[in-house]
């Protein structure tokens, strides 16, 4: 009996104190039935909630869950009676003066010793704070993967010698994805660094994520992208406290560009420099204000005298130097009107005072002061054009006192040749027919020959000299009235002669250009095809046809005759001047050169071969080309 009461004692005091550790227990306590009803809270839970202990026994916890919890707290309180225990179950319960609160709950299920379920006791602590720091945390993670994602700059953190966080950006400009990059070890990345900065980099990197402060943050270096091309990159990167530990926060920017713009800048200003200071023109920056110069080539420099161009920057002022002051302000309007001169020819002095003429190209940017120009000299070039200005003055006049010399020997020789052949006229009426001998017949009619080709050479010697003196007229003509008023003044002219002259054109010819001197082109060819030759019967064909040369229509002209002909090497000369008597022609060469200066004045071609291929004893063949008329 003492032994029963000594339990019931002990089990008394066991439960007054558990009594007391619930009452007045630190953390919230509820006891609940198997529906989840409150049978018990201890007054950490009423001051936590707001609640007098009458207010809550008997009710559903439930009823203090916001709607979401509730739900919860109905499965999960079965598999808690089931398992018999649950640690850190998240619970937003609301307290009586309308505060939302986080709570934390773990739970262990008492049993009779049937096994049968008799109460559930909780305890819960409030986890809000943490879970508004862990929400903030999270919010800060989204704005920041937003930001980053929308980024043109590449921006990862790499901790431990892994990527932690890559952006898109990242992806783009390295062309290495998640998947790609998923099984890399630590510092792996390296290899897609170039080999020449990969070290730097590595470094740099290593330093961050230890939190060394001895690092540079930023610097450019070069990548290999997965697709094998070469980019450069500028580095920004800091260490930063990353889930507890130092890592390297890393952004980067793609100045590939901006590279290459920059080398192909510094190679054009290398180029431009080398160009400057090694061009074989004098180039110079001079202020438009008082004509200092302000920048010049060596060059330049030697152009006034200077060894050196610091010598002439230093020295030289071009308004100084200008033999005509004037020049100056004509030339900088001229700028000024027309944006810039080309060729503009001055005259100044050199250091020493010794005159120099330059030719000058120039712009002006006249909000910088400033003109920019090139100088050549052309003192050589402008001595030369005044003595050629003085040779064509003494040209002149000796060319004038030449053509009166011309005149008066043709009008005097024209004379003389008709004093002549009045004399012959007059020994003819004298002498009659009877009294004269064969052989003073023939010298008479050698007498009358020479004076029809010293008449022929005075003319011609004119109309030469007046084809050189004058631009022809050219005009379309008709080439078959020309021909046949030749041949009319080539019988006159030879009535004594047996001529056969055969001119029958066998098609419609067209017009030719050409002009007013063309009967004396086609005269002297007859009159040669007369003169020069032996036959009892002079016999001479005209053959007129139309051919095309060198994609244009032309007429052919054929002068054929049964004359001496003309050897194969005299066909090459043979209407070149030549003052001189030829003896295997019997000729003189003034003619035929009049011959083609008529007709390459007219725009055609002349040229001579045998009458009969490969023998030039049976006569010649004077073949024109003209263009046809319109």
């Amino acid at each position: 009996m003492e032994e029963k009461q000594s339990k019931e004692l002990k089990l008394r005091e066991l439960e007054r104190r558990n009594r007391l550790f619930y009452d007045y227990a630190p953390i919230p306590y509820q006891s609940l039935d198997k529906n989840s009803n409150i049978i018990d809270v201890n007054q950490s839970w009423l001051d936590y909630l707001g609640y007098d202990k009458e207010d809550v026994l008997g009710k559903c916890f439930g009823e203090f869950l916001v709607l979401k919890s509730r739900e919860l707290l109905k499965s999960r309180f079965s598999y808690f009676k089931e398992v018999g225990i649950i640690r850190d179950v998240e619970y937003e319960i609301i307290r009586k003066d309308g505060i939302h609160r986080f709570i934390w709950l773990d739970g262990r299920i008492e049993y009779d010793s049937n096994g049968k379920f008799m109460q559930a006791h909780c305890f819960f602590k409030d986890i809000t704070d943490r879970k508004r720091t862990e929400e903030k945390l999270k919010e800060s993670e989204e704005t920041f993967r937003n930001i980053t994602e929308q980024s043109f700059m590449s921006i990862y953190i790499i901790q431990d010698g892994i990527f932690k966080y890559r952006n898109q950006r990242a992806t783009d400009v390295s062309g290495y994805n998640e998947e790609d990059i998923k099984d890399w070890s630590p510092y792996e990345y390296g290899k897609i660094i170039h080999p020449e900065d990969r070290e730097k980099v590595l470094e740099q990197s290593r330093k961050k994520q230890e939190g060394d402060p001895n690092v540079v943050n930023r610097y450019k270096y070069r990548i290999i992208k997965k697709s094998g091309e070469v980019v450069w990159i500028d580095n920004f990167s800091k260490t930063i406290n990353y889930k507890g530990r130092t890592a390297d926060l890393v952004m980067t920017e793609d100045i590939t560009e901006k590279i290459v713009s920059e080398q192909k800048l510094k190679r054009s200003e290398e180029k431009y420099k080398y160009l400057f200071n090694n061009a074989q023109v004098g180039l110079y920056w001079s202020r438009i204000s008082d004509g200092k110069f302000i920048e010049c080539n060596e060059t330049f420099a030697k152009l006034f005298g200077y060894n050196t161009r610091e010598e002439c920057l230093a020295d030289y002022v071009a308004t100084d130097h200008y033999i005509d002051p004037q020049q100056r302000i004509e030339i900088l309007e001229a700028i000024r009107t027309n944006k810039e001169v080309k060729g503009y020819e001055i005259l100044v002095t050199k250091r020493d005072g010794t005159p120099i003429w330059l030719s000058i190209s120039a712009r002006m940017f006249e909000n910088e002061n400033r003109i920019e120009g090139a100088a050549i000299d052309i003192t050589k070039r402008k001595k030369a054009e005044q003595e050629l200005k003085e040779s064509e003055d003494r040209y002149k006049k000796a060319y004038d006192k030449a053509d009166f010399f011309k005149d008066l020997l043709a009008h005097d020789v024209s004379n003389i040749l008709n004093n002549i052949n009045a004399s012959v006229q007059l020994m003819n009426i004298w002498n009659g027919n009877s009294d004269i001998s064969e052989k003073e017949k023939d010298m008479v009619e050698i007498i009358k020959q020479q004076l029809e080709r010293g008449a022929s050479l005075v003319s011609n010697v004119r109309k030469l000299s007046e084809i050189e003196e004058a631009e022809m007229s050219i005009k379309s003509i008709e080439v078959k009235k020309v021909i046949e008023d030749t041949i009319e003044e080539l019988r006159s002219r030879f009535h004594e002669r047996e001529l056969e002259i055969s001119f029958n054109p066998t098609q419609e010819i067209p017009s030719v250009m050409g002009g007013e001197l063309l009967i004396d082109a086609f005269e002297n060819l007859l009159i040669n095809g007369v003169i020069h030759n032996d036959s009892e019967k002079i016999r001479l064909w005209i053959n007129l046809s139309k051919v095309s040369h060198e994609g244009k229509n032309f007429v052919k002209i054929e002068f054929k005759d049964n004359g001496l002909g003309i050897i194969e090497d005299r066909k090459k000369t043979i209407f070149k001047r030549n003052y001189q008597k030829d003896r295997s022609t019997g000729g003189m060469g003034i003619g035929l050169s009049l011959v083609k200066n008529i007709i390459v004045r007219y725009g055609g071609k002349v040229g001579v071969e045998d009458r009969v291929m490969g023998d030039y004893s049976q006569g010649c063949n004077f073949i024109i080309l003209l263009k046809e008329g319109n």
